[in-house]
């Protein structure tokens, strides 16, 4: 807009040579200054367009001034720019040249501002008013930010004198006021060649960072982004305008006010470009001056525009908000510029400027060009460090204790009101509050609190207090009395000003004096209630300080402090902050600004020796450097070179009041460092283009006085024509000079303890919490369990009737419902399970759950029976039986226990049983119950005397005995048991009778020593003997078809053959024949012998086997089977089955030998199937240490794998923990997290790096389709792959221990960070951003951070997977478990977000997680692909002991080996529930077969739904497949000789794989394994019935011979 304002300013300036003075306010055509002044600018403006419109021209384009000071020197673009290193003037005083503070020679910085600068204030300056005063913060704000601490924060707390008055009254002498080092650039204080240089955060031109900002992001958060204007508050009219509400929560300085010693919200601030604003109302009022000058410039541009036809370009131009922005921001800058430079600054160095600024070219040593350019680019602009750490704090000894207000009456221009210089009676106010509180109703929070005149303005000073209005904002009519006597209740106490005579009048009450102390970082209380123009009038009318080395103590002692040190002493910081700042003595700061040292104390002043209080301060200063002057810091020195104002008689012309000579040279040389190295500076028009000389003129004739009268209601008559000086012409002078004698006090010294006062209370119940929530997690587990337990429980014994018809006998009942109890399991308190009672049929007990057996009792041979019942307990009850072990049961409730015990007696004494009842302590009875622990080690001791006797044919004293052994009876369960047979067999049932000669339903110790010697040393005609007496049961002498034909029966059932009886009458009819007898209906003895007479060499090797008892066993010859029809193996299941009597023919005599007997022995047969294999013996070591070594030494041969690869992991595991640890406890030694935590933080680290490596670690372990791949190859032979379940526990379990590790250091760690100042923490955790109003407590930290709050829900979501983890959890609560378990998609999650918060350091997580989270990511892929297809079932077999077989058909590509296994889930239940189970069918066959027991409420539910009979027709569930997964049974063909060995349910990959080698033979291929030894581990031989069949199979298939027959020995345990 070259040239916008030409025709407007030579208007103007002969408007101002004519007679009417616009300047003197007089009134042009009736108008006042401001309506001509914008009249005309209008006028103007457009007389401009029409000439450019005529000459065709455009506006000019600018360049504007960016907001960060860069690039306004192109040839060194960062001289002036924000956060770059002050400028250092004067020679490095820090002892080791380097860094460490200065001045630790020179005496206690406390003591020397207590001595040298404590007196009384109220003698005001002659000179200067507070607008002068003020107006200096704000410039000093414009060009300086050096406040902010330092990161890593560096304490040089300065110790307070012992006794001082303000900060050691008791005398203590311990005390210190806390002291941050500043900022500085990293890039120093490393060397003495680079000693630390500190920081200026903001820019040190005069560019408008104190209305706009250093950043184009903040200035933007102050525009309306209309018209070009600033955002204002309720949009008012430019002259009350106040900038808008900080309601975005724009990071403004926010400090606790120490007259309310408390955080606030910084929304209560009001958004301007200066972040340190809002620290007082007086500063405050500067930054609204020139937030109103903005907006002033933009809207007479814009009004402008809006005279211009609607198709001119250039009205485009005046309408478009970012151009009238900007042009609006320059004509601010310039105005600023020249408001500081032509009218302040000579006032504020008068030493240096007698005359008024020097023209713009013509300043030596600056200008380049003297009298042709004033722009010097060979100019650093930069804040030098001793005008920032001394001369700029000059102003601070004309600062006064509080500010006038002077009324603004509008039809009363020569009205002089001024407030009161006193709060109101606060005692009176406080008892009428309480008044007003009662009949409110307020209490607790809303009661109304006055502690200071803020509170009052803040809660009474509103168009009407909130509390005295209703719901919709309506003033409530019965309160106004109320509101009328708190707007007027100030009054004064005229008593304490009866010595003065000064002109005063009260003004409205709202415009006391502010006291500067109690109004640090509260401004806006007395502001909302007069707006600004008071204040302005009242530091118009106001004389300053005088110019001396006395401090009020609004400053020192009294200014602002951090929350724990609410008040501290401003004169010892800024000696303490020079010390910092490593600025030498006095007289080294002189001589490097070209000025003789001075010599002695007395050459300080000229007025030394000639006004007492300079001579005393200067005597006061001797004493405290104890006449050093070569100590004196500039500060103190350079302070007591201050020339006061009202001394000019004393002095010469040229010697001013004002600041002395060093801190003259050194502002001086400053501003003009600024004025000339500025390109962009408004005088330098001609070469920066951003003004034309019209303009500059324009903005040259503004006055701070003009501008007031532009932008505030204040009118010509309202000040003096120069409102910085204080004059005998002043406007309205104040009543009096303000002293703190007549103010009120400043608010005390108050601490803050950030841990006991906000943490105390927090760090206990945070644990508390989480140890609870730990606990309730655990028991969640256990009720989940006892919930599960009592639905089963629920589920049995509402089907009942149906379930349990099976089992014979009369329920025990109460009622209609039958009674459930807990079984104490073999006695055992800690082990029970839920049982259910029923007697009979006949004398017997049965103890059951579900359809499943427990205990059968035999009655028919007991006499008598004890119930024992404790007298403290109604629970529990013990029933004793002679030669069993007890039944120990806990009921319910005590009616059932009470239900049970009669209904046991009846039924007892009802079958002629005498029933003893007895009464017992419960410790007692349970302690002397006999368990069934008791009994086994009894008859294990019973079978060891038993058969010690036996194998000396039973020739020794029986009596050698314990008695108990000889005393003790076998019952008929426990001899099946021993046998390892059926309970209800036909063969124990004719064995028991056969032995138990006395008929007495046991077997005593005699009895069966008699069995046993007949086998041991018997002949093979005695134990065909035996044979035949064991089915001769009436004892005839002779067998009959019928007991012969039991006899072939009880075979049968040894081995679980199944023939009908047409097949029955076929097999006896064949050995009969076989035999010559077919003509004979009852075989005698010496007819048995003839029938086995070619099997005598077999019984000549048969011995009893007995559990547990190490018998040889003897395998009978078989005989040959045909081979096989050429052309290969046909399925089972399509060729025809042996006949029944053959097969039973063939197995009698192996059903016998295998079960009731076993071979032993050397010498065996030829057709033996025991297999001979060379071994090497060793002697084991006798020495228990030797033992040790031999086992120890094995266990490394047979783990040696395992215990590489683990030591691998964990040497890396360990390696991380170093490396973080070291990391943090030498390379970070000096941080601020480190120095706050101490070596916690190097422990904490540590454990977090490991904790990411393990976790991610597990993520490999969890990838079943890799594992399996890579055992398919040569790694397999190095890495134990079919341990990745056991190593997915050791990593989860190491995880865990680092986990716990981690969380308790954070949780120690959080303790020292809530002991910490919130300034300190934002420099440590600089990521982490928060209000300033919030104090960073432990909750903070941990529920109010990214970091902390995914860390507490990471343990909460840790907690529940490792507590569903454990093996009581994965037992009674699987489902449970599984959900949980799915609980990893979260926590890698929450790990992510733990890092992304960057509390502490920049995420790591991603570097250690990339790799297995890749691989696992594709494993699940591969899972989740398969998991899509469902399976069609084809068949199921509900097979004996609760086994359930399931075949479906087989997808097409679906490749497995024998012996791997498959998770499986089932459309019925859960679809994403999957369960592991192993393949029972081979690969050849066309479909896949899993045979799955029912253990648990999955299993069992999975049987009911493929349980053909409950089906009824409809189809079969679906069924969804993942896998095949490797295992080692895969690898079988691999070795010559492969041992199986499963347990129980385990035997289903044996399955698969002997289908396997048997095709394998059949088809002839070739394999490495030639010998397969298959060991099944069963508990009872019913739990192997289901695999009969599937042997068989085996065997059926084997069409060429094999030899590898199943030999199947029950039960080894």
């Amino acid at each position: 807009m070259r040239g916008t304002l030409c025709l407007l300013l030579l208007a103007v300036a002969s408007w101002a040579n004519a007679q009417t003075d616009i300047g003197s306010g007089a009134m042009f055509d009736g108008r006042n200054f401001t309506e001509a002044y914008n009249m005309r600018v209008e006028e103007v403006l457009y007389e401009l367009y029409e000439e450019r419109k005529e000459a065709m021209e455009e506006e000019p384009g600018y360049e504007w001034e960016g907001y960060d000071g860069w690039y306004n020197n192109p040839a060194h673009p960062d001289w002036g720019g924000a956060d770059m290193p002050l400028e250092r003037k004067t020679p490095v005083a820090y002892p080791d040249g380097v860094y460490e503070i200065a001045g630790q020679d020179r005496p206690n910085v406390l003591l020397i501002a207590n001595v040298t600068q404590n007196g009384l204030t109220g003698f005001g300056s002659r000179e200067r008013t507070g607008l002068f005063i003020f107006f200096g913060q704000q410039v000093v704000e414009e060009m300086l930010d050096a406040q902010r601490p330092g990161c890593i924060p560096e304490y040089e707390d300065m110790l307070v004198p012992k006794c001082h008055p303000l900060y050691d009254a008791d005398c203590r002498g311990d005390r210190y006021i806390p002291f941050l080092r500043n900022r500085y650039d990293f890039g120093t204080g490393y060397s003495p060649n680079v000693p630390r240089m500190q920081l200026n955060e903001i820019t040190p031109w005069l560019d408008g960072g104190l209305m706009y900002g250093i950043t184009k992001a903040w200035a933007d958060a102050l525009r309306s982004f209309e018209k070009g204007e600033l955002l204002t508050l309720n949009n008012d009219e430019l002259k009350l305008s106040l900038p808008a509400d900080n309601t975005i929560g724009l990071p403004l300085a926010n400090p606790p006010p120490p007259a309310n010693h408390s955080l606030f919200e910084v929304n209560r601030f009001w958004r301007i470009g200066n972040p340190r604003g809002n620290e007082n109302p007086f500063l405050l009022t500067m930054g609204i001056l020139w937030f109103r000058v903005h907006n002033f410039w933009a809207q007479r541009l814009y009004s402008f525009g809006q005279t211009l036809p609607e198709d001119s370009h250039t009205r485009e131009l005046y309408e478009d908000d970012e151009w009238l922005y900007n042009r609006a921001r320059m004509l601010t800058i310039a105005t600023h510029q020249h408001i500081v430079y032509a009218e302040w600054l000579p006032i504020f160095i008068p030493r240096k400027l007698p005359d008024g600024l020097p023209a713009y070219a013509e300043t030596e040593g600056y200008s380049a060009y003297f009298r042709r350019t004033g722009y010097n680019p060979a100019i650093n602009p930069q804040i030098a460090h001793i005008f920032q750490s001394a001369a700029m704090r000059f102003g601070h000894t004309m600062v006064t204790p509080g500010i006038w207000r002077r009324e603004f009456v509008p039809n009363n221009p020569n009205s002089c009101s001024f407030g009161s210089p006193i709060s109101p009676d606060m005692d009176g106010l406080n008892s009428f509050i309480e008044v007003i509180n009662q009949k409110l109703g307020l209490t607790g929070e809303k009661k109304i609190k006055i502690k200071t005149y803020q509170d009052v303005i803040d809660k009474f000073f509103t168009p009407y207090p909130d509390f005295l209005t209703d719901t919709n904002g309506n003033a409530i009519e019965e309160y106004g009395a109320i509101y009328q006597f708190l707007n007027n209740s100030y009054f004064m106490n005229e008593a304490a000003f009866s010595n003065g005579n000064y002109n005063y009048t009260t003004a409205d009450s709202r415009h006391f004096v502010v006291r500067t102390c109690n109004s640090y970082w509260n401004p806006q209380v007395t502001i909302r209630a007069t707006n600004v123009h008071p204040f302005y009038l009242g530091m118009a009318s106001q004389r300053v300080e005088r110019e001396d080395t006395i401090i009020t103590p609004d400053l020192r002692g009294k200014v602002f402090g951090p929350l724990d040190f609410s008040r501290r002493d401003l004169m010892a910081i800024n000696m303490q902050r020079a010390r910092d700042h490593g600025l030498p003595d006095f007289n080294s700061a002189r001589m490097a600004y070209g000025l003789p040292p001075v010599l002695s104390f007395e050459d300080l002043n000229p007025l030394y020796g000639m006004v007492d209080d300079v001579t005393r301060s200067i005597e006061n200063l001797r004493e405290v450097y104890n006449n050093d002057i070569s100590k004196c810091d500039i500060w103190a020195c350079a302070l007591a070179e201050t020339v006061p104002s009202g001394f000019g008689n004393l002095l010469p012309p040229d010697i001013p009041a004002g600041p002395g000579e060093l801190f003259s040279e050194v502002l001086f040389d400053q501003f003009m460092r600024i004025r000339h190295g500025d390109r962009f500076w408004y005088e330098n028009w001609e070469a920066n283009g951003i003004l034309t000389q019209e303009e500059f003129e324009l903005i040259s004739n503004l006055t701070i006085k003009r501008l007031l009268m532009l932008v505030t209601p204040i009118r010509d008559e309202d000040l003096s024509e120069n409102p910085f000086e204080f004059t005998d012409e002043t406007v309205c002078p104040q009543p009096f000079q303000l002293s703190e004698l007549y103010m009120d006090d400043c608010t005390g010294l108050e601490g803050f303890d950030y841990y006991y006062n906000d943490s105390v209370w927090q760090v206990p119940v945070i644990w508390g919490i989480t140890f609870l929530y730990v606990g309730l997690v655990i028991m969640a587990m256990f009720l989940l369990a006892a919930y599960n337990q009592y639905r089963r429980q629920k589920v049995a014994a509402a089907g009942r009737t149906t379930r349990t018809r099976e089992i014979q006998g009369n329920d025990i009942t109460k009622g209609d419902e039958v009674i459930v109890l807990w079984e104490l399991r073999a006695g055992l308190k800690s082990e029970t399970r839920l049982a259910s009672i029923k007697t009979g049929p006949g004398k017997r007990i049965v103890l059951f759950q579900g359809i499943s057996v427990l205990r059968i009792i035999d009655l028919r041979y007991q006499e008598k029976i004890t119930i024992q019942t404790p007298f403290d307990d109604q629970m529990h009850l013990v029933v004793k039986i002679p030669k069993e072990y007890d039944i120990v049961m806990r009921c319910q409730d005590p009616l059932d226990r009470t239900t049970v015990v009669d209904k046991l007696k009846q039924y007892l004494e009802g079958i002629g049983i005498t029933v003893l009842s007895e009464e017992h302590q419960k410790r007692h009875m349970l302690k002397s119950v006999f368990t069934k622990k008791d009994r086994q080690n009894l008859l294990e001791s019973f079978f060891k005397s038993v058969f010690h006797e036996g194998s000396r044919g039973g020739s020794s004293s029986i009596e050698e005995h314990r008695q108990d052994i000889l005393e003790c009876e076998l019952s008929r369960e426990e001899f099946a048991d021993a046998m390892s047979m059926k309970k209800d067999s036909l063969f124990i049932d004719q064995m028991f009778q056969l032995i138990d000669q006395d008929g007495n339903g046991f077997i005593s110790f005699r009895e069966f020593l008699d069995m046993i010697v007949i086998f041991a040393k018997g002949s093979p005609d005695d134990k065909i003997k035996l044979m035949f007496e064991m089915y001769d049961v009436n004892k005839s002498g002779s067998l009959s078809r019928s007991e012969f034909r039991k006899m072939l029966k009880a075979m049968m059932e040894l081995v679980s053959a199944s023939v009908t009886p047409d097949q029955m009458e076929q097999l006896i009819d064949s050995m009969f024949t076989a035999a010559g007898f077919q003509s004979k209906e009852e075989l005698t003895l010496e007819d048995f012998n003839i029938l086995l007479r070619d099997h005598k060499e077999e019984l000549s090797n048969a011995h009893l086997h007995v559990k547990g008892f190490d018998v040889p066993e003897v395998e009978l010859k078989q005989e040959k089977e045909q081979p096989a029809a050429e052309g290969g193996a046909v399925p089972s299941r399509y060729r025809a089955r042996e006949t029944a009597p053959a097969r039973a023919r063939r197995t009698v005599l192996r059903a016998y030998a295998s079960n009731a007997t076993s071979g032993g022995g050397e010498g065996k047969s030829k057709g033996s199937g025991i297999h001979e294999i060379p071994t090497v013996k060793r002697i084991a070591p006798k020495s228990k240490l030797y033992r040790f070594f031999y086992s120890f030494l094995r266990y490394i041969e047979n783990y040696r794998l395992h215990i590489f690869w683990l030591s691998i992991f964990f040497f890396v595991t360990v390696c991380i923990f170093v490396e973080r640890s070291y990391y943090y406890s030498v390379e970070r030694e000096h941080a601020g997290l480190r120095r706050i935590a101490g070596y916690g933080v190097t422990v904490t680290r540590g454990a977090a790096s490991s904790m990411m490596w393990t976790y991610s670690v597990l993520l490999i372990t969890m990838a079943r389709n890799f594992i399996t791949y890579l055992r398919g190859t040569l790694l397999n032979n190095y890495i134990p792959f079919d341990s990745y379940i056991s190593f997915h526990k050791i990593v989860a379990l190491t995880a865990l221990a680092f986990t716990i590790c981690h969380g308790i250091g954070h949780g120690i760690n959080f303790y020292h960070i809530s002991t910490q100042t919130p300034g300190d923490l934002n420099c440590i955790f600089r990521e982490v951003y928060r209000r300033t109003h919030v104090l960073p407590q432990f909750t903070y930290w941990l529920f109010l951070t990214m970091t902390g709050f995914s860390a507490f829900v990471l343990t909460l979501v840790t907690v529940i997977i490792y507590v569903f983890a454990t093996q009581y959890a994965r037992r009674y609560t699987f489902q449970a478990f599984w959900v949980t378990h799915h609980f990893y998609i979260a926590f890698y999650i929450l790990m992510f977000l733990h890092g992304s918060g960057r509390l502490v350091q920049d995420p790591l997580f991603g570097n250690f997680f990339l790799g297995p989270g890749i691989v696992y990511s594709l494993d699940l892929i591969v899972s989740v692909s398969r998991r899509k297809q469902e399976l069609a079932v084809i068949r199921a077999d509900i097979l004996p002991s609760l086994v359930v077989g399931v075949y479906f058909k087989r997808p097409t590509s679906f490749d497995y080996k024998a012996g791997q296994w498959v998770k499986i889930a089932s459309s019925a239940q859960n679809p994403g529930e999957f369960h592991s189970f192993t393949i029972s069918s081979a690969p050849h066959e066309d479909y896949l077969s899993l045979h799955i027991r029912a253990v648990g409420p999955w299993t069992y539910n999975f049987r009911d739904h493929y349980n053909p009979a409950n089906l009824q027709g409809k189809p079969y569930p679906k069924v969804f497949i993942d896998g095949p997964f490797g295992e080692g049974h895969q690898e079988w063909t691999s070795f010559e000789v492969s041992v199986l060995v499963g347990g129980g349910i385990g035997v289903t990959p044996f399955s698969s794989i002997l289908k396997e080698l048997v095709h394998r033979f059949n088809i002839g291929a070739r394999i490495e394994c030639k010998k397969v030894f298959f060991i099944w581990v069963t508990r009872s031989q019913k739990q192997w019935e289901w695999f009969t069949d599937i042997i068989k199979d085996v065997e059926d298939a084997d069409t060429k011979g094999s030899g590898r027959k199943s030999h199947l020995r029950h039960p080894i345990l």
